[in-house]
């Protein structure tokens, strides 16, 4: 009889045990499936703020992380002298690649440059003179419409007039582009 007592107790105490024991890792996978309070103190997004009293609680929602590169000057303070956009790949390639060949490519990439910067003057300084056609020293032909209505003959001149100082401020960009890149050099074959 004692065995039969013996053996029916625990018997009877491992189902609550089970039970027990599962109810307990349930709580702990619930707690871990919790989400955390996140703050937002000025740009950052943490969940250990620094000053909670300088944070902003967000409510109870998904938040998304997704990690950047740090920026050029805090790379520098830290010490490192690597660039900040250049990625692993581009570097061993760079490394395999001889000198000269390199050279062609960017003299081959700073002509074709200076080609695109040639043609857009181009095509500027053309809108530009079509431009000063209509304005007409001031004085653009007025539409049966505008002979009607004044104030729409001075809008059109005020426009006119702002895409002309526009296409001016252009122009003189891209000039100074242009006078920024390298004139064209023949590339030295291997």
């Amino acid at each position: 009889m004692r065995r039969q007592a013996v053996s029916g107790r625990s018997f009877g105490t491992r189902p609550w045990r089970a039970v027990g024991l599962g109810l307990f890792g349930l709580g702990l996978c619930w707690q871990g499936l919790a989400q955390e309070v996140i703050y937002r103190c000025g740009q950052e997004y943490t969940n250990a703020p620094r000053d909670i009293t300088r944070c902003e609680r967000l409510p109870e929602q998904a938040v998304t992380v997704i990690p950047g590169l740090r920026p050029q000057a805090a790379r520098q303070a830290a010490g490192s002298d690597t660039p900040v956009l250049a990625p692993a790949l581009d570097a061993e390639r760079i490394k395999s690649e001889p000198a000269q060949a390199a050279a062609v490519q960017q003299s081959e990439r700073d002509v074709l440059a200076r080609t695109i910067l040639a043609e857009e003057l181009a095509r500027m300084q053309k809108q530009h003179q079509a431009l000063l056609q209509v304005f007409n020293q001031g004085e653009p032909t007025q539409s049966l419409a505008e002979t009607a209505a004044p104030h729409k003959y001075q809008e059109r001149v005020t426009e006119l007039k702002a895409a002309i100082h526009r296409t001016e401020r252009d122009i003189d960009s891209v000039q100074r582009e242009l006078a920024r890149r390298p004139l064209a050099t023949k590339a030295l074959k291997p």
